[in-house]
């Protein structure tokens, strides 16, 4: 049985080394993907484009403007003369935020009684860069303020002095959030594609008769099919894993045994829904469509573009039984927090079932599909 198995493994490896597209697309895309998306990731939010319309023309407006521009988040692209210019810049995306000074400014914020005003105009059509970029901007008013009470010898301090400390990521850098679950998905993308082409590929190239006609049984074809996929999704997660522990300094604070453990049954589970959708497909293509829209509903199911507590409780409960979800969190939490077994093990224990309710169900799928 094992000569069998390890014969048919070898054949697939062997198509799939021919392919040298296909070779590319396993190895070199999956990096440049990792590459492009931690970059972009990497970047944050940085020199939102401002305009302003000065109607004071004082020297404290002067004061503010160069604030908000040493801001990093911040950068004064242009000084407009009327509403109606700025307003046009902020509809044609040349700036997020536009800033107003009424006339008088300085004169409302040098008198005790009187209270200045400032127009801000935000642009949420991104909603993370707006909020961002209007953070950075309350806080160079807030600090201008608390300067401007010290020189009066108002105390700005507050009556609780609030000392924050930030585990695991105190940096807040998005990109140590990000990468983890980039290796992931693009551990997911890699081994469902190969497991999705399997039997479809035998199907499209005429050759699936030959192979059931074959001394092997149809566990032995689900083995032979699997395995290629499983060794190709392994060593693509160890290349990742080690792009982002080194190049992109990813802290790895728990053990690494562990989340090679935990991602075994992670790559069963998405190879056997690969078998399941191969075993369903006439041809290549569509199964490479089967896993696009199997790829969109993980997506959204696993943490990995809205969080999982946003959603509504049924569909809290359906995220349960998404493995990516599962492993999302293991590998997050590995690499960053430094969990062990007895804090994951809730998750290792619905990647091992659903692996082997999934591994089970494409079984008895294939079977029937060659009978």
């Amino acid at each position: 049985m094992a000569i069998r198995i390890g014969n048919l493994v070898w054949k697939e490896l062997l198509q799939l080394a021919r392919d040298w597209l296909l070779t590319a697309f396993l190895f070199i895309l999956p990096l440049l993907q990792l590459i492009l998306l931690a970059r972009a990731t990497g970047r944050g939010i940085k020199e939102e484009p401002v305009i302003v319309l000065d109607r004071d023309r004082s020297a404290v407006v002067r004061q503010l403007a160069l604030r908000l521009d040493n801001r990093e988040e911040l950068a004064i692209r242009e000084w407009v003369d009327s509403e109606e210019v700025l307003t046009d810049r902020l509809e044609r995306g040349m700036a997020r935020v536009g800033i107003i000074f009424p006339p008088g400014f300085a004169e409302d914020l040098a008198h005790p009684t009187r209270t200045a005003t400032v127009q801000v105009i935000v642009d949420g059509s991104s909603d993370t860069a707006a909020s961002i970029a209007l953070s950075a901007v309350q806080t160079v008013f807030a600090d201008y303020t608390r300067a401007r009470l010290r020189e009066v010898g108002i105390s700005p301090d507050p009556l609780v002095d609030l000392r924050i400390v930030t585990y695991y990521n105190p940096a807040y850098d998005v990109r140590k959030f990000a990468i983890p679950a980039q290796v992931g998905f693009i551990t997911y993308q890699i081994t469902l594609v190969i497991a999705s082409l399997g039997l479809a590929r035998e199907r499209e190239l005429g050759t699936l008769e030959a192979l059931i006609v074959a001394p092997l049984g149809r566990t032995e074809i689900v083995l032979g099919k699997a395995i290629p996929a499983f060794l190709i999704g392994m060593l693509n997660f160890l290349f990742l894993l080690a792009v982002a522990l080194f190049v992109f300094h990813v802290p790895l604070r728990g053990s690494f045994l562990l989340l090679l453990a935990l991602t075994v049954p992670f790559l069963l589970a998405e190879i056997s829904w690969g078998v399941i959708i191969s075993s369903v497909s006439r041809t290549q293509q569509q199964a490479i469509l089967f896993v696009f829209m199997l790829a969109l509903t993980d997506l959204t199911f696993s943490g990995y573009l809205v969080p999982v507590k946003n959603l509504s409780l049924v569909l809290q409960w359906v995220a349960r039984l998404v493995p990516m979800y599962h492993y999302l969190t293991v590998i997050r939490a590995i690499l960053l927090k430094g969990a062990t077994l007895t804090d994951l093990w809730p998750h290792a224990l619905a990647l091992v079932l659903l692996a082997s309710v999934i591994t089970v169900i494409a079984v008895r799928r294939v079977s029937r599909r060659l009978e």
